[in-house]
C-alpha cells in the first residue's frame, strides 16, 4: 500500500465562512496547532492577484504575502501549499519556489478550462512548486473524459491530481468508480486526492472510502477544522485523523486539533453556522446547483414537492450552472400551468 496523506483545508476552505478573514492572530494559531497535530499538508489560504496584502485574510495577492505572515513560524515536516482558482493569479506574483515559504501550490479549475490550466500549472511546476491539480466538479466528467484527463496530467507530471465533489453529490460506489478510472490512468507516482463536501453527509464516509482503496499509489485526503467550510462544509479533520489513527497506521495528535477548535474555529461558527441544511440537501439530491434552489425557496410559498417537480425539468447540460433565467423561467412555466390546471377544475365543477 501506497502512502496515506492529511491535508487541512480550513484557511483556505473554511475562509468562505468568514470572507477569510480569520484574524492575524486566529491565522498563526490555526497553524501551528495543525502543524502540530502532525498533518501531513496544511494550505494557508487563496492567492489572488486582484486581492490587497492585509495580515487578518486569508487571500493574498502573491507569495511574498504568504512569507509576510506567516515565515516566521515552524513548519516542521508539514508540506505547507497555497491554492490558485485558474485565471485569478498571474505567474508573476509567484516567487520560485526557493524563495518562498509554499512547498507547493493547488490549482482549480473547472473542465472547460482543463487544457490552459494544465498549460498554466507546467509553468509553475517549472518555478519549483509541488504542482496539485484539482478537478472541480468530478461529477461533470464522462469516463471518457477521464481518461483523457489522465493522459493529460501524465504529460505534466503534477505532484497530485485530486477529485473534488464540488456539490457533494456522489456516493461511495460512485467515488470508487471515478477512483478506479484515475488510478488505472495516471502514473504510478502521481498521488491522488479527494476533496469532499457534506450536502448529502457523505463527506466522512467518502473520505473514509478513498483512503480504503486497495492501490499501491500515495492517497491524500482533505478535510478541515470542525468540518468547517463552504455550504454544508467539508469532511472533518479530526474525524479523518482519528480514522487514519485507527486504520492507517497515523499518529496524528487528534488535541491539537481539538484545541484549534475551540480557541480559533467555534465563535465563527456561531456567527455563522454551516453543516447540513435542507437546501443543499435538496440541491444534492436532485444533482444541481443550490443556487436553483436557493431561488424555488426565496418563494417562501413552493411545497417541496413543486421545488423538486421544478428542478427536475433543468435540463442536464444546465444542471450544475448558475442559470438565473432558466430557473425564472421554469418557475414562470409551472405557475402558468398551475393557474391552468386551476381554472380547468373550476369549469369542470361548474360544468357538473
Amino acid at each position: 500500500m501506497g502512502k496515506r496523506l492529511l491535508l487541512d483545508c480550513t484557511l483556505r476552505d473554511g475562509g468562505y465562512i468568514n470572507d477569510w478573514e480569520f484574524g492575524h492572530d486566529n491565522m498563526v494559531s490555526i497553524f501551528e496547532h495543525v502543524v502540530g497535530s502532525g498533518v501531513d499538508c496544511i494550505e494557508i489560504g487563496y492567492l489572488n492577484g486582484s486581492s490587497s496584502f492585509n495580515p487578518d485574510r486569508s487571500v493574498m495577492p502573491d507569495t511574498a504575502s504568504v512569507q509576510r505572515i506567516f515565515g516566521q513560524l515552524d513548519r516542521k515536516n508539514t508540506m505547507v501549499l497555497g491554492m490558485i482558482d485558474f485565471e485569478t493569479c498571474d505567474l508573476k506574483n509567484l516567487q520560485p519556489c526557493a524563495e518562498s515559504f509554499l512547498d507547493g501550490i493547488r490549482v482549480t479549475f473547472k473542465k472547460d478550462r482543463l487544457v490552459p490550466a494544465m498549460a498554466f500549472c507546467r509553468e509553475v511546476k517549472a518555478l519549483g512548486y509541488k504542482v496539485f491539480f484539482q478537478l472541480a466538479s468530478i461529477t461533470g466528467y464522462s469516463d471518457e473524459e477521464l481518461l483523457e484527463v489522465s493522459r493529460l496530467t501524465n504529460d505534466v507530471k503534477p505532484y497530485a491530481l485530486s477529485i473534488v465533489d464540488t456539490y457533494g453529490l456522489m456516493e461511495p460506489e460512485e467515488l470508487k468508480h471515478v477512483a478506479g478510472i484515475l488510478d488505472a490512468g495516471l502514473d504510478p507516482d502521481i498521488t491522488l486526492g479527494f476533496h469532499a463536501h457534506n450536502n448529502l453527509q457523505l463527506g466522512y464516509i467518502n473520505t473514509a472510502t478513498v483512503l480504503a482503496l486497495e492501490t499501491e499509489r500515495d492517497l491524500l485526503v482533505d478535510g478541515s477544522l470542525y468540518g468547517m467550510g463552504k455550504s454544508a462544509g467539508n469532511a472533518p479533520l479530526e474525524l479523518v485523523a482519528l480514522y487514519m489513527n485507527e486504520h492507517c497506521g497515523k499518529r496524528y495528535e487528534i488535541t491539537r486539533m481539538q484545541e484549534a477548535i475551540v480557541t480559533s474555529v467555534m465563535d465563527f461558527q456561531r456567527i455563522t453556522p454551516w453543516g447540513y441544511q435542507l437546501t443543499y440537501y435538496i440541491a444534492a439530491a436532485n444533482r444541481v446547483h443550490p443556487n436553483y434552489v436557493r431561488y424555488l425557496m426565496d418563494e417562501r410559498t413552493l411545497p417541496v414537492t413543486v421545488i423538486n417537480e421544478i428542478l427536475q425539468r433543468i435540463p442536464d447540460d444546465q444542471k450544475l450552472e448558475k442559470n438565473r433565467q432558466l430557473i425564472e423561467q421554469l418557475y414562470a412555466d409551472w405557475r402558468k400551468e398551475a393557474c391552468d390546471d386551476a381554472e380547468r377544475i373550476v369549469k369542470e365543477d361548474y360544468e357538473t
